[in-house]
């Protein structure tokens, strides 16, 4: 009974967050433009290129990125936290740090955070 329960709420949170990625590419199309060339679109890696490279960004795409980490963040404590521990615990948090960490041990981390970091 506790697993229809647990993908409604799945469900429900990813749409959430698809809803507030949205605008960071539409919002913040010109810093992604100047700041994360090349960078593979998903909204971790996006959000990580904007907090470590973006300099000066506009209002509209500050609200967007904090929007999206702070949906990150919350996300990814559940799914990532025994990563983070494991790979990144020497890490201080801010500025994308522990993402790029994450990202640093790819190959090493768990399926289930690996399906965050690469969330389109």
């Amino acid at each position: 009974m506790i697993k229809p329960y647990f993908l409604i709420l799945i469900f429900l949170f990813n749409l959430s967050l698809f809803a507030e990625a949205k605008p960071i590419y539409e919002t913040c199309q010109s810093e992604i433009a100047t700041y994360c060339k090349g960078v593979k679109p998903t909204k971790a890696r996006i959000l990580q290129c904007l907090k470590e490279r973006g300099k000066n960004l506009s209002e509209a795409c500050d609200a967007a990125e904090s929007s999206l980490s702070d949906s990150m963040k919350a996300k990814s404590q559940g799914l990532c936290k025994e990563d983070v521990s494991e790979y990144c615990r020497w890490i201080i948090p801010g500025g994308g740090r522990i993402l790029k960490c994450l990202f640093e041990n790819e190959t090493k981390i768990s399926n289930q955070c690996k399906v965050v970091l690469n969330e389109t």
